[in-house]
């Protein structure tokens, strides 16, 4: 049994210690621990070489499989089962579905992008044996992706306000341009203008551009009382774009204004802290001024500090009303402050020092002496415990951080029963983490296909050299989601801790920011202990264990005289490898199973089973993506939400970083070329069907995702299945079904192959165009000894900005990363 040494408070000047008596210890660590460690056994991130791609293309990713509770790696996975979902509204579905191995807590590979996939929305998704036996009803091992056929549209739209601001009895004037990518102007072009709130349609204009490409659209005065967006639609001929603008008002119609006391109560005749947060209609932070009135007098003046968010303090009294008004933007709402007690025990921070986290626990003076315990537990684990005796009005105590790990920290009160009275997070050690830097970079500048190499130092949180394992890509910033803040640390220490939007998370873990802990402070305020993901009563206690086999697992039924089914006892089976095969006995009941290391001997190719009696003998194998499936199903799937921009003067409808220049240009018109060439995709491999199988008449893909019939495919014919491989169909063969064919197949892991990477050491081979997106991409970089990485790699053809993003981990719950950029001329 886990015992937690126990230190009482300083209630005067002495302090003393004892360990928690073993039914405390039980309750308030041991029970709580056990029920922890079952919620998320393995937190996933996933890494990819970029966030957009092109049809065709393959996308690279690293995998991190870290335990749940104390960030270190999670070695015992040795398989993943990786799935691509397109996202449509409410209804996704499955585009691949594919295995590969795992070791050391870490997994990588790449995913073909077949060339008929869809523009849209897309989600790497990975299971594990650890996440789909967690009892979290969340799964957050997801990578959002896009996949477009170009990245800056035909039609291209740029609009212009009147005005930098308007205020609600202003008439809203927008200046639009609309123009091809080789800044051609769409004249006499059809532009509709709808105005909205929020979703609702207002008004609409419909008109056409002039002789310029350029129209001028305005709507009345009387239709902005509530209007949030102008959504423009372009048509011409075949090509349409869409452009959604915000309209930069200054009084804002809606806003979502909450209240968060600290501590979780309000308690009257006690100082309390209240943090506030305020967002408009779109979830976006809001800057504002409020007054806190006490039986309609103002008493109090408060304004946000950072991101829509901030905090006042008063002291609330008895049969006493209190209101809060916001003058700025000026609102006609009036938020009461309800569900203020007359007695009770507060929990707040005085102030967070380099080493210690100073708090003071106060009660009114009708709560009577009693002992208390306090807990300090991080991601489910307990750190810190402790005990006091309420004698007085105000205890105060201090939580020492190096006895924690990095990352949000619940402290809870508890009574002398144990009830939980009062909670309040706090941040830990932000600095406790891996530092990466680049050191060195060979140029400032480089030109095509020129040599780039870069010098990183990895170093520990006291500045020492580490050993770490990390990922690196380098690509196009135009292929870069730069509204969405997933990375490794956010990923980690927020996005898996906290429920609810964070507003631009990344800025918490960046050095350069002064006030980050401060701010940081405040976010766990207004997010509030009640949407920390390992508060106890968040925890989720299914009715039944979860399990779920890795394993490749099946069963043989053999044939009796009447025609019915029975299991097959010790009978042997087959298994048909690329080089070899295996036999195998199945057990009294007719199971068989076989390890994951079997698909790593048939990576890249299928694995057949039969009984060795195919005429008296039925073997069915197991679907493992059937139970990931019926696991899942009722499960949340939460990727981070991407950031809203800032409403501003000029909008446009694409990127408006992107350069404009003939090479830009010429690189969208040769992509038709670039697709078209034969890419090699591996050997054609067996594949076993079922009677609902077809092959689509434009692409001749088997079960093709965007054409939903098709003839019946051929037994020995050779198709291409969704992900761009090939397979030759063992299916049916005119009305022969596949179960009489007395075999089962399935396919090893996904085919390896190693990320193409050119050296461009003489003038012949730089003759050949080169339209690389990704530059380079290295999923297992280890730090040497002194802390160092060097690479390098050649530029490709393409002149723009290239982004780079290091990250990776310690094993030993140290977390890390680092962004860069350079440009090519």
């Amino acid at each position: 049994m886990k015992y937690i040494t126990a230190v009482f408070l300083l209630i005067s000047l002495n302090a003393t210690s004892q360990t928690l008596d073993s039914i405390s210890n039980y309750r308030l660590v041991t029970q709580f621990e056990n029920l922890a460690t079952e919620q998320l056994k393995e937190n996933i991130y996933i890494h990819t070489d970029k966030d957009i791609y092109e049809p065709g293309e393959d996308l690279w990713f690293k995998a991190y499989l870290l335990n749940g509770n104390n960030v270190k790696l999670s070695r015992e996975t040795n398989i993943i089962f990786v799935e691509l979902y397109k996202l449509e509204n409410d209804d996704p579905f499955m585009i691949v579905q594919e295995k590969y191995e795992a070791a050391n807590g870490f997994a990588n590979g790449y995913l073909f992008l077949a060339e008929i996939l869809e523009d849209g929305d897309y989600e790497l998704r990975i299971h594990t044996k650890n996440t789909l036996e967690s009892s979290s009803k969340t799964i957050r091992s997801i990578k959002r992706i896009q996949i477009k056929t170009s990245i800056i549209p035909k039609i291209l739209i740029d609009s212009e306000f009147s005005q930098k601001t308007y205020n609600r009895k202003q008439q809203i004037s927008l200046n639009v341009s609309v123009f091809s990518r080789s800044r051609v102007p769409y004249k006499n072009t059809s532009l509709i203008a709808t105005l909205y709130a929020g979703t609702k349609k207002l008004d609409r204009i419909r008109t056409e551009t002039d002789a310029n490409g350029e129209a001028k659209i305005s709507f009345p005065v009387d239709k902005n009382k509530n209007a949030t967006t102008i959504k423009l639609r372009v048509k011409e001929g075949k090509n349409n774009a869409e452009h959604n603008v915000e309209i930069p008002f200054r009084n804002i119609s809606k806003i979502q204004f909450g209240m968060y006391p600290e501590g979780g109560n309000l308690v009257n005749n006690l100082p309390n802290t209240v943090a506030f947060k305020a967002v408009n209609h779109y979830g976006k932070p809001i800057k504002i001024k409020g007054e806190l009135y006490e039986n309609g007098k103002k008493v109090n003046t408060f304004e946000t500090v950072h991101y829509g968010m901030g905090k006042f303090s008063f002291t609330p009294k008895q049969d006493r009303s209190y209101t809060v008004k916001i003058v700025r933007p000026k609102l006609d709402s009036i938020f009461k402050i309800d569900n203020i007690k007359n007695t009770g025990i507060k929990l707040q921070v005085d102030r967070q020092t380099k080493n210690h986290v100073h708090f003071s626990i106060t009660k009114t003076a009708n709560v009577s002496e009693q002992k208390v315990y306090i807990r300090a537990q991080s991601r489910g684990l307990v750190y810190w415990m402790a005990t006091a005796s309420l004698s007085k009005q105000r205890v105060r105590f201090k939580l020492p951080l190096d006895k924690l790990p990095q990352g949000i920290a619940e402290v809870t009160l508890f009574d002398q029963n144990m009830f939980p009275i009062a909670e309040r997070l706090v941040y830990a050690n932000l600095d406790q983490k891996l530092q990466v830097s680049l050191s060195e970079i060979s140029k400032s500048s480089f030109r095509q296909k020129d040599k780039v190499t870069l010098k990183f130092k990895v170093k520990d949180q006291n500045q020492n050299p580490a050993i770490a394992n990390l990922s690196l890509s380098v690509c196009d910033h135009l292929y870069v989601d730069k509204e969405n803040d997933y990375a490794i640390m956010p990923h980690y220490y927020l996005f898996s801790e906290l429920k609810g939007h964070i507003y631009d998370a990344r800025y918490y873990f960046d050095s350069k920011k002064k006030n980050r802990e401060r701010y940081l402070d405040l976010l766990l305020l207004t997010q509030g202990w009640r949407t920390y993901v390992w508060n106890e009563t968040l925890f989720e206690e299914p009715k039944k264990r979860l399990t779920f086999s890795p394993n490749i697992q099946g069963k043989l039924y053999q044939k009796t005289e009447s025609g019915t089914l029975q299991n097959a006892s010790n009978a042997e089976i087959r298994v048909i490898l690329p080089k070899s095969v295996r036999s195998s006995k199945v057990d009294v009941g007719g199971n068989f199973s076989f390890t994951p290391s079997i698909l790593k001997i048939a990576q890249g190719h299928q694995l057949t089973f039969f009984p060795m009696d195919t005429e008296k003998m039925i073997l069915i194998l197991e679907d493992p993506f059937e139970e990931i499936e019926s696991l899942t199903k009722n499960k949340m799937l939460i990727f981070p939400e991407t950031d809203v921009r800032k409403a501003a003067k000029k909008q446009s409808s694409y990127d408006a970083k992107f350069s404009f220049t003939e090479t830009n240009y010429l690189e969208e018109v040769n992509l038709t070329t670039y697709k078209n060439r034969n890419k090699n995709r591996g050997k054609a491999y067996n594949y076993q069907g079922s009677s609902s199988d077809y092959v689509c008449f434009e692409y001749n893909i088997l079960n093709c995702v965007n054409h939903k019939a098709g003839p019946k495919p051929e037994f020995g014919e050779t198709y291409r299945l969704n992900d761009g491989s090939l397979v030759t169909y063992m299916g049916a063969k005119g009305d022969e079904s596949t179960e009489n064919r007395g075999f089962v197949s399935t396919k090893g892991f996904y085919p390896e192959k190693e990320f193409y990477s050119p050296l461009y050491v003489d003038a012949t081979e730089k003759a050949f165009p080169d339209n690389r997106k990704t530059l380079f991409w290295a999923p297992n970089l280890v730090s040497d000894e002194n802390g160092e990485i060097t690479v390098s790699f050649y530029t490709s053809d393409v002149q723009t900005t290239f982004l780079g993003k290091l990250e990776g981990t310690n094993g030993n719950g140290l977390l890390g990363g680092t962004v860069f950029q350079f440009d090519v001329n």
